[in-house]
């Protein structure tokens, strides 16, 4: 029996725009939406949604076999499906943080106990050391590499010690590489080098959070027992067809993060002439405002929201927001960053 815990859905209100949410904001141009219904069929829609074709498709884009993949409803489905048959109620998992709450929320629902892995200073620099320290008490490491709204990153030597070390722990890792395409190149390519390995990603940060669609890669044996408790289909109909239309488009999503990447560099330039504020780069569409003043912090993001601009608040010294291209927005972000010049 699952725990049950309260949870209350986040509610957004008319005419604010919601810049920390971890996503593009940017709408796709028409072009893009009328080639993506073309994808959609009337009499596909009567029978159960085929799977062969998004797994025949993604196996290809990610150059695996299909034996190794296992499709889910976005990375939480896949650490859901790590939750669900890999640890069992009072074991401990280890948890990088700052890092998605959803992590913690299954945890919590499935009497998992944390423990947390601190990141260290403002940039939260967490050390291979630090992971050391944990791994002989946790079943499972969860890793975001990179995290979206920090610059720092695990380097392909310092994977490769944590993995080892954990696996001399017998302990697995959830590898979350949602981000991975801004700045960073995956992992992937060493997969078969570990049997406790799992990584996962999604194409929700490149622009298509709506379909939640994800997957996971791991070795046979061990995405065998991963998927041992999944539903008899991972996707819907339409979700199937989105990724088909995202594969099929890469040209599109190439020039799309071009654009968002130019425009991050151009807000971080302008940004940086605050000298209240440090502004820190991602390996992503995000910036933040880091300052140890909470107060003056706390004044600009109410200042923002004022305005109807949401950013994301954290640690109550950090403002974080994605970049967008609506001018309107630019001019907000730009001219409260000037009031605390």
């Amino acid at each position: 029996m699952v725990k049950t815990i309260e949870r209350k859905r986040l509610k957004f209100k008319d005419g604010h725009t919601y810049l920390g949410r971890n996503m593009i904001m940017d709408e796709h141009p028409e072009h893009i939406h009328k080639s993506l219904l073309e994808y959609f069929k009337k009499e596909d829609l009567h029978p159960y949604p085929d799977m062969w074709k998004p797994y025949e498709k993604l196996s290809n884009y990610l150059n695996v076999s299909e034996e190794k993949l296992l499709i889910t409803r976005g990375v939480e489905g896949a650490f859901k499906q790590v939750f669900e048959t890999l640890v069992d109620k009072g074991d401990s998992v280890g948890i990088l943080t700052p890092t998605c709450a959803m992590y913690h929320v299954y945890a919590e629902v499935y009497g998992i106990d944390v423990i947390k892995i601190q990141g260290k200073g403002p940039d939260y620099k967490i050390t291979v050391e630090q992971i050391k320290e944990v791994v002989p008490n946790i079943k499972v490491l969860f890793l975001d590499n990179p995290k979206l709204h920090l610059s720092s990153h695990f380097t392909h030597q310092e994977l490769d010690t944590i993995i080892t070390y954990c696996n001399s722990f017998g302990v697995k890792v959830f590898l979350d590489e949602v981000y991975v395409g801004w700045g960073i190149d995956s992992y992937l390519p060493y997969l078969d080098e570990y049997d406790n390995l799992i990584i996962s990603s999604s194409f929700s940060k490149i622009g298509f959070p709506s379909i939640k669609t994800g997957w996971l890669v791991a070795n046979k044996k061990l995405k065998e027992k991963l998927e041992f408790n999944r539903g008899a289909y991972e996707l819907d109909y339409f979700s199937c067809k989105s990724l088909e239309f995202i594969i099929d488009n890469q040209d599109y999503i190439k020039d799309l993060k071009k654009g968002i990447l130019d425009t991050k560099k151009r807000w971080y330039k302008e940004l940086s002439k605050n000298k209240k504020f440090t502004v820190y780069d991602s390996k992503g569409y995000v910036l933040r405002l880091y300052s140890e003043d909470k107060e003056l912090v706390k004044e600009a993001y109410d200042n923002l929201y004022n305005q109807k601009v949401v950013v994301g608040l954290v640690d109550d010294v950090n403002l974080v927001f994605s970049v967008t291209n609506n001018k309107e927005i630019e001019d907000i972000i730009f001219n409260v960053s000037l009031e605390y010049e």
